[in-house]
């Protein structure tokens, strides 16, 4: 699983993206929160793999509207390993 934070340019809201690759291409989803929480909504990201950009970045689209581009270096990638006991 992969996690990129931000915030949204537009509606300054606080994003998270979570999402996984397959050889279908991109699918997850795009949570955002406002500073005060009163706001916690979010949208499915779904990207085809014809469509990915090579090199690890994308864009994937608010909830309200604002194009934000997930930068490859600012990932945190999740795992399944554990660590050796």
């Amino acid at each position: 699983m992969n996690y990129f934070w931000t915030v949204c340019p537009k509606c300054s809201g606080e994003l998270t993206v979570q999402w996984v690759e397959t050889a279908g291409g991109i699918s997850g989803s795009l949570r955002r929160w406002s500073r005060d929480r009163t706001t916690n909504d979010g949208r499915k990201v779904e990207i085809p793999s014809a469509d990915v950009p090579a090199g690890g970045g994308f864009r994937t689209a608010c909830v309200c509207g604002e194009f934000v581009t997930i930068d490859p270096a600012r990932v945190t990638k999740a795992t399944t390993e554990r660590p050796a006991v």
